[in-house]
C-alpha cells in the first residue's frame, strides 16, 4: 500500500485538472452565450429594418394613391359644378364674349386712328422744324457776325487799355527824370555859387590886407572864371528844364492820344455790344416763337401716343376677358357633351377611395407590426449594442497596452 504522504500530491494534481476543466467549460459557455447574443441582436436589427422598409413603402404608396384621388376628386367636383350651372355659364360667358369682341374692335379702331393722327402730326412737326431752321438761319448768321464784331471790339479795348497803361508809365518816368535833371542842374549852380563866394571872400581879404597886385589879379581872374561857371550853370538849368519838360509834354501828349484811342475803342465796343444784344434778342425771340410752335405739336403728339397706349391696354384687357370667357364656355360645352366621362370619373373616384382605405389599413397594420417588433426586440438590440461597445472597449484597451509596452 502506498504511503498516505505519497497519495497527497496525486490528489492535488487531480483537483487542479478538474478546476482547469471547469474554467474551460465556463469560457466555452460564455463564448457560446456571447455568440448567441450577437446572432439574436443582428437578427433583431435586420427584422426591424425590414419592417421599417415595408412600412415606408406602404406609406409612399398611400401618398401616391391619395394624391391621385385628390386630383380626380377636384376634377369631378369641377365637372359636376359646371354641369349643374351649365345654362348660367353659357348665358353669362356668351355675353362677356360678345361684349369683349365689341370692345376689342372699338379699341383697335381707336389705336389705329390715334396712331395715324400722331404719325401725321410727326410729319408736320418734321416739316415745321425744317421751315423754322431755314427761317432762323440768316438771323443766326447775323447774330454770330455781330458777336464776332463785339468780341473783336472788346479785344481792341483791351489793347487800348494796355497802351494807356504804358503811356502813363512813360509820363511817370519822364516826370521823374525831369525832377532828377533839374535837381542835378540846380545842385551844379549851388556848387558854382559856393565856389564864387569863396573866391570873392578871398579877394576881399587880399584887398583889405594890402596883398601884392599879382595875387589880387589872380583872385580877380578866379572870380571872373567862377562868375562864368555860375552863368553857365544857370543856363544849363534852363536848358535841362526846357528839355525835360519837353520830354514830359511829349509823354503826356502820347498819353492823351492813347486815352482818345481807348475812348474811341470803348465807344465802338459799346456800339458792337448793343448791336449784338439787339441781334441776339431778335434771334432769341424768333427761336422761342418757333420752339413754342414745335412744343405745341410735340404735346399733341405725346397726348395722342398716351391715348393710344391706354387704348392698347383696354384692348388687351378685353382680349383677356374674351379668352377667359371663351375658355369657360369651351369647358362647359365639353362637360355638357361628355356626361359619360363624368360618370366614369365618379366611378373611378369611388374605386380610388376604396383603394386608399384599403392601403390605409395596410399602413396601419404595418405600423403596428413595426412597433410591436421594436418592443419585442428591444432587449436583443440593446444587448447587441452593449456587446459592440465591449468589443470597442477591448480593442481600445489592447491598443493602449501595446502602446504602453512599446
Amino acid at each position: 500500500m502506498p504511503d498516505e504522504k505519497d497519495r497527497e500530491p496525486e490528489r492535488q494534481t487531480d483537483g487542479a485538472e478538474e478546476r482547469g476543466t471547469d474554467v474551460l467549460d465556463a469560457a466555452r459557455g460564455a463564448a457560446s452565450g456571447a455568440a448567441e447574443t450577437l446572432r439574436n441582436g443582428i437578427s433583431a436589427v435586420r427584422d426591424v429594418h425590414a419592417a421599417a422598409r415595408r412600412h415606408s413603402s406602404a406609406r409612399a404608396r398611400l401618398k401616391e394613391l391619395s394624391g391621385a384621388l385628390e386630383a380626380d376628386e377636384a376634377i369631378l367636383a369641377r365637372r359636376e359644378e359646371v354641369a349643374a350651372n351649365y345654362d348660367e355659364i353659357v348665358s353669362t360667358q356668351s355675353a362677356i364674349v360678345t361684349d369683349a369682341v365689341s370692345e376689342i374692335t372699338r379699341q383697335q379702331e381707336s389705336v389705329e386712328r390715334l396712331e395715324s393722327e400722331a404719325s401725321s402730326l410727326e410729319e408736320e412737326l418734321s416739316r415745321l422744324r425744317g421751315e423754322h431752321e431755314r427761317e432762323l438761319r440768316p438771323y443766326k448768321q447775323i447774330m454770330e457776325t455781330a458777336r464776332g464784331r463785339s468780341e473783336e471790339a472788346s479785344r481792341a479795348v483791351g489793347e487800348a487799355k494796355r497802351a494807356v497803361r504804358g503811356a502813363e508809365s512813360q509820363v511817370k518816368d519822364a516826370s521823374e527824370r525831369r525832377e532828377q535833371s533839374i535837381s542835378s542842374a540846380n545842385r551844379a549852380v549851388d556848387t558854382s555859387q559856393t565856389r564864387l563866394r569863396k573866391v570873392q571872400d578871398e579877394l576881399k581879404r587880399a584887398q583889405d590886407g594890402s596883398a601884392d597886385a599879382s595875387a589880387i589879379r589872380q583872385l580877380q581872374d578866379a572870380v571872373t572864371t567862377e562868375l562864368a561857371h555860375v552863368e553857365s550853370a544857370r543856363s544849363e538849368v534852363s536848358v535841362v528844364t526846357r528839355e525835360a519838360q519837353a520830354s514830359v509834354d511829349a509823354a503826356q501828349t502820347h498819353l492823351w492820344t492813347q486815352k482818345q484811342s481807348l475812348e474811341e475803342a470803348q465807344r465802338e465796343a459799346d456800339e458792337a455790344k448793343r448791336e449784338y444784344d439787339e441781334r441776339k434778342g431778335d434771334y432769341d425771340d424768333l427761336l422761342a416763337k418757333a420752339q413754342n410752335e414745335e412744343k405745341g405739336l410735340e404735346d399733341r403728339i405725346e397726348s395722342l401716343r398716351s391715348q393710344a397706349d391706354e387704348a392698347k391696354a383696354a384692348h388687351d384687357e378685353a382680349a383677356e376677358r374674351h379668352d377667359a370667357a371663351r375658355a369657360l364656355l369651351d369647358e362647359a360645352q365639353s362637360v355638357h357633351a361628355t356626361p359619360e366621362e363624368t360618370a366614369r370619373l365618379r366611378q373611378s373616384v369611388s374605386q380610388q377611395r376604396e383603394a386608399v382605405a384599403e392601403q390605409q389599413g395596410i399602413v396601419d397594420s404595418l405600423a403596428e407590426g413595426e412597433r410591436s417588433l421594436r418592443t419585442r426586440t428591444r432587449g436583443a438590440r440593446l444587448a447587441l449594442l452593449a456587446a459592440i461597445l465591449v468589443v470597442v472597449a477591448l480593442i481600445v484597451a489592447i491598443v493602449v497596452l501595446v502602446v504602453t509596452a512599446q
